[in-house]
């Protein structure tokens, strides 16, 4: 997933520097006026590829994840538990797995909504951009 998170971060960032050009090129020619009805679009084309580029940053923070409890780890080490059944062991095994694939489920969910949240950002500054693009086009 970490992945995906920096492909929204790295097409955030080139849509970004195409709405830019777009504004560069626009103000550019002689006597030209933004029209008031661009500005809006504009805006949220803007805020909303900056927080999809955001929260795909947050797709790669270091995030803990809760393998083995090392406390429960130390009375394995007793005698007692080594004269134990074979049972006992395998037990203590699966548990300790359990908890590891039950720990990385959770981030994993967590980092699916940060990344569903983000995509969900570009789409609206994509539309953001037509939505723009489109103001600009018929204002002429």
């Amino acid at each position: 997933m970490q992945s995906r998170g920096l492909a929204v971060i790295s097409s955030s960032g080139t849509l970004v520097t195409l709405l830019l050009g777009l504004a560069a090129l626009a103000t550019k020619a002689q006597n030209f006026v933004l029209p008031g009805s661009t500005k809006l679009p504009l805006c949220l084309a803007a805020a909303s590829l900056a927080l999809a580029a955001i929260l795909g940053i947050a797709t790669n923070l270091p995030r803990g994840v809760e393998v083995v409890v090392l406390r429960n780890l130390r009375p394995l080490l007793d005698d007692q538990a080594w004269k134990a059944p074979e049972v006992h062991a395998h037990r203590e095994i699966a548990r300790t797995q359990l908890t590891a694939v039950e720990s990385a489920r959770k981030r994993n969910i967590k980092v699916a909504r940060l990344l569903t949240t983000a995509i969900s950002f570009e789409i609206i500054g994509i539309g953001g951009i037509m939505w723009s693009v489109l103001r600009l086009v018929l204002a002429k």
